[in-house]
C-alpha cells in the first residue's frame, strides 16, 4: 500500500470546502488507501489516519453507510481522538458524532447514548357528541380544581375527561399544564408530545402557545419541552470581517426583528460581533433544536449556510452568525446576499418567515420526518462540522497554493461563545 501524500490530500480537502464537487475525485483516488488504513488503524501511521479523517469530514456522506462500515471508520477515528492533538481530537469528535458514536469510549463501537425504548405514538379516535359533552363538563370541574391550585386532583379529573374524549386537544393541554405546575416535567412533556401525535391544527396551536404560557415557565429550559414545542433561545452575531461590519449590521438588525416575532415565541438576543470573521452564515445548534436549526437555515435565505452542533456549555439553543461575501460595485463595497434582500426564489424575509412558520407547523405535527430531513442535511459535506482548517494548516507538505487556499477558509473554524 503506498503512503498517502499529506500535501496533495490537504490541498484536495481545502478545495473541497470551497467547491465540494470539484474535490470529489480526491476522495475517489484515496478511498482505497484510506479504507485499508481504517481496517488496521492501530498499525496505520497516525498522520495518515488524520489526513483520511480530514478528507472524510470534508465531504463524506455517511447517510448510506451500513453499520459495519460505520464501525470500521469509528475504530480509526477513536484512535485519532485518543492520540491526536487538540485539533485532531475535535475533528475526530465531529466525525464520530456523525456516525453515532461517543468519542473516547473504551469500546470504539459504543453508541453515542443509551438507546431508549421507542415511545409509543398516541392515537385517539373521535368521541361521540355525548362523550364530548361529558368531557366538557369534566373539564369545568377540573378547571375549578386547577384554579384552586389543586394540581393532582385536577389531573385526575382531566384524565377522566380524556377517557371520554381522548382526541381533545384542550384536555391534553390541560394535563400538560397541570403536570408542569405540579413539578412532574416528564409527564408534562409526554402530554405535549401527545398533542404533536394528534397533529390537528388545534393541537399544533397549543404547542405554539406553550412557548410563552406561564404554566411552563419553570420547565422552559427542559430539552424535552423545547423539542416538543419548538421553543428556542437564540443569539445573533455579526460575523462579517472587521472592515465590513457595517455591511452586516442591516442583516443582523432585520434578522433579530424577524426572529422576535410573537409567531415564533423564541427568546432572541443580539450578541454583537462574532469573535471570528466568517465567509458565510453559521448556525450552531443543540441536539434538541436540530429541527429548528434546519428551519432557521431555510429562513436565512442564503445560498450557503453552515450548520454546526454545539458541544460546549451555553444557555442558547441556537447561535447565528450572519456573514456574507463582499463585492465592489461602482467603487463601493456591497454584500452579495443581504438578509433583507429577496432570495433566489424571489422571497423577501417576510415571505420566508411565513414559509418557515408553515414548515415549523409541519415539523411539530411530523417531528420524526423533519428530524430525518435535518439529519440528511447535516450528513452532507457543506453542512457538516467545519473543523478541518487548522488541521490542514498543520499537515506537512502544504505548498504556497494550499496555504493561500487555507487562508481563504480559515474563518470557518470552531468558536466557543
Amino acid at each position: 500500500m503506498r503512503r498517502l501524500l499529506p500535501g496533495i490530500i490537504a490541498l484536495a480537502v481545502v478545495g473541497s470546502i470551497a467547491a465540494p464537487a470539484a474535490a470529489q475525485p480526491a476522495w475517489t483516488r484515496e478511498k482505497g488507501n484510506c479504507d485499508a488504513l481504517f481496517q488496521a488503524p492501530d498499525q496505520a501511521p497516525l498522520p495518515d489516519l488524520r489526513t483520511c479523517l480530514g478528507l472524510w469530514e470534508a465531504y463524506r456522506d455517511v447517510s448510506g453507510l451500513d453499520a459495519g462500515k460505520k464501525q470500521v471508520a469509528a475504530r480509526a477515528f477513536q484512535r485519532v481522538y485518543r492520540e491526536g492533538d487538540e485539533e485532531a481530537r475535535h475533528l475526530a469528535k465531529g466525525a464520530l458524532g456523525r456516525l453515532g458514536f461517543a468519542p473516547g469510549s473504551e469500546d470504539p463501537n459504543a453508541p453515542k447514548a443509551v438507546v431508549e425504548a421507542k415511545r409509543k405514538k398516541y392515537r385517539a379516535h373521535a368521541a361521540s357528541d355525548g362523550d364530548q359533552k361529558a368531557a366538557a363538563e369534566l373539564r369545568k370541574k377540573g378547571m375549578a380544581l386547577y384554579g384552586a391550585k389543586k394540581w393532582r386532583p385536577a389531573i385526575e379529573v382531566f384524565g377522566e375527561g380524556l377517557g371520554k374524549d381522548p382526541a381533545s386537544a384542550q384536555l391534553l393541554y390541560d394535563m400538560a399544564c397541570s403536570y408542569s405546575r405540579d413539578g412532574d416535567r416528564p409527564n408534562a412533556v409526554e402530554y405535549l408530545m401527545r398533542l404533536s401525535d394528534l397533529a390537528t391544527p388545534d393541537a399544533i396551536a397549543r404547542l405554539k402557545k406553550a412557548r410563552t404560557d406561564e404554566d411552563f415557565e419553570a420547565m422552559r429550559d427542559e430539552p424535552g419541552f423545547k423539542r416538543a414545542t419548538g421553543y428556542a433561545k437564540v443569539k445573533v452575531l455579526n460575523g462579517m470581517p472587521a472592515e465590513d461590519k457595517d455591511l452586516g449590521e442591516e442583516s443582523v438588525f432585520k434578522l433579530v426583528e424577524i426572529l422576535r416575532t410573537p409567531k415564533l415565541g423564541w427568546v432572541v438576543e443580539e450578541g454583537g460581533d462574532d469573535k471570528h470573521a466568517r465567509a458565510q452564515p453559521h448556525v450552531w445548534f443543540k441536539a434538541h433544536s436540530k429541527v429548528q436549526a434546519y428551519i432557521l437555515m431555510k429562513l436565512l435565505g442564503h445560498p450557503r449556510v453552515r450548520l454546526v452542533p454545539i458541544d460546549w456549555d451555553t444557555p442558547f439553543d441556537l447561535i447565528v452568525s450572519w456573514a456574507d461575501q463582499v463585492d465592489t460595485v461602482d467603487g463601493e463595497k456591497v454584500a452579495k446576499n443581504s438578509f433583507s434582500k429577496k432570495d433566489k426564489n424571489g422571497n423577501d424575509p417576510t415571505k420566508r418567515l411565513d414559509a418557515a412558520m408553515k414548515t415549523q407547523d409541519d415539523a411539530l405535527a411530523r417531528p420524526d420526518e423533519y428530524l430525518s430531513k435535518a439529519d440528511q442535511v447535516l450528513s452532507q459535506p457543506q453542512q457538516s462540522v467545519d473543523s478541518v482548517t487548522k488541521t490542514l494548516d498543520q499537515v506537512k507538505g502544504l505548498g504556497e497554493k494550499a496555504g493561500k487556499a487555507g487562508d481563504a477558509v480559515k474563518s470557518l473554524g470552531k468558536i466557543k461563545f
